[in-house]
């Protein structure tokens, strides 16, 4: 393929040299949201996957297709192959979107941010936040409401904390996502069994045991953000629409197949509050359940990666990818603050089809609802080749058992559960990928300053 690289920045004069983006896990269907995003502003796009056949290898705005290493087979193999790949590459900026490649990026986070930009926090501060257990505490701590969350010692222990629970109940692995490390329970008979399959997922006996936690009846809510050591550089809103019903099931309980985007006071104080609290780097979403019982939001879960909804903040006008990579190649960040409120965006291909089979009446409702105004779809006119193969994800997932298994490709590692948040909001110093000050620009944009 011809080197469309511009050179080294310190000979460039004139016009801003164009930006080198490696693109990580691209057979997601938010990758593809950020290939598009990304080439549509002129970018260099190389797309890495383990499938052969990943939808970001059609997209028109693919520039290179890379082949990695399966990570659920040999995860040294894909840590030495980005690192090479990032030698040779001489990319400004990095993005992942699978959580088995941010946890692997984290590990080595030193040796990729010598290599490339990829803003990210330390390992400990990651795995505060990739770690229900520890990110419920410290939302207990700064006083954001939390379901009743009970840990466990032994499996056994979960008979014992049946009676003191109401059910049904939600039984949470410590870390990963997607349906596999999530079920409901309805019958304190069933508590210990449940406990047992998700404590069979660990990759590590040595891990904590799945958490315990009070069901939430309500709808999903979600924050995104891209934070710089705690402080917001740009935040984007979202509410789930026609959700998948997990009391029947979490299988597709990740997949909403619809959202739209939302300002809520109450969710942007609690989300930056615990990314505050964390001094975060980099992106982010956290994500709350809106009680229908209080109408308060309780915290879920902090997915320390970019977000599934990803296509609506882009739609709504909070272009992540093209901020991140921005940053990450040391280029002032020029974003708005303000957004698209009361969009509506349906996934209809990406995230629909799957589950179509066991609900079809639902997907042509879904489908429908496309066709409201102020509604966007994940179908793309003028990029059509990816759609194929998600065409044909569709008919594996809903034939086989869904996605992947999300689990973690680390050893254990004992760490202290993060410190109180006094010391948390105003003592911890953190070097960033950048490490370069802050500037807040005018009422309508924010302008950060980042130099190489």
């Amino acid at each position: 393929m011809r080197n469309l690289d511009p050179g080294p920045l310190s000979v460039i004069t004139g016009a801003t040299p164009r930006l080198r983006v490696l693109v990580l896990d691209g057979h997601h269907s938010h990758a593809l949201a950020a290939i598009r995003s990304l080439g549509r502003r002129g970018a260099f796009v190389a797309v890495a996957s383990h499938r052969p056949n990943a939808m970001g290898f059609a997209s028109r705005f693919c520039a290179e297709a890379l082949h990695v290493p399966a990570p659920a087979h040999d995860s040294r193999a894909v840590v030495d192959w980005i690192l090479e790949t990032l030698r040779r590459g001489r990319y400004d900026a990095t993005l992942c979107f699978a959580a088995r490649t941010a946890d692997l990026l984290n590990q080595h986070r030193d040796r990729v941010q010598k290599l490339t930009g990829c803003p990210m926090p330390p390992r400990d501060i990651f795995l505060a936040a990739d770690r229900k257990d520890r990110v419920t505490r410290l939302a207990r701590q700064i006083g954001l409401p939390v379901p009743f969350t009970q840990e466990l010692e032994r499996i056994e222990d979960a008979a014992g904390i049946a009676r003191a629970m109401e059910f049904p109940v939600v039984v949470k692995g410590v870390r990963g996502s997607h349906g596999r490390q999530v079920e409901i329970v309805r019958k304190p008979a069933d508590l210990v069994e449940s406990v047992r399959r998700i404590a069979a997922l660990r990759r590590d006996v040595h891990e904590p045991l799945p958490i315990v936690q009070e069901y939430i009846e309500g709808r999903g809510y979600g924050l995104s953000a891209l934070v710089r050591r705690g402080e917001p550089i740009a935040v984007f809103m979202h509410k789930r629409l026609a959700e998948h019903d997990v009391r029947r099931g979490t299988r597709w309980a990740h997949d909403a197949v619809g959202a739209q985007s939302v300002e809520e006071p109450e969710l942007r104080h609690s989300g930056l509050a615990i990314l505050q609290a964390l001094c975060w780097d980099g992106i982010a979403m956290v994500e709350f359940r809106r009680s229908s019982r209080d109408g308060r939001f309780y915290l879920m879960d902090v997915n320390p990666r970019f977000a599934g909804s990803l296509d609506l903040a882009i739609a709504a006008g909070i272009d992540f990818p093209w901020l991140y990579a921005q940053w990450g190649a040391g280029r002032p960040i020029l974003g708005p603050n303000r957004y698209r409120v009361g969009l509506r965006y349906r996934w209809i291909l990406s995230k629909s089809l799957a589950p179509a089979r066991a609900n079809p009446l639902r997907f042509a409702l879904g489908t429908a609802a496309a066709l409201l105004p102020g509604t966007r779809t994940d179908i793309a006119l003028g990029d059509l080749r990816p759609h194929w193969q998600q065409l044909r994800d569709a008919a594996v997932w809903s034939g086989d058992s869904g996605h992947e298994l999300d689990i973690p490709t680390s050893t254990p590692e004992s760490l202290p559960a993060p410190p109180p948040p006094a010391g948390l909001y105003s003592e911890r110093r953190i070097e960033s990928a950048r490490p370069e000050p802050v500037e807040l620009g005018v009422a309508h944009e924010r302008k950060v300053v980042m130099t190489r």
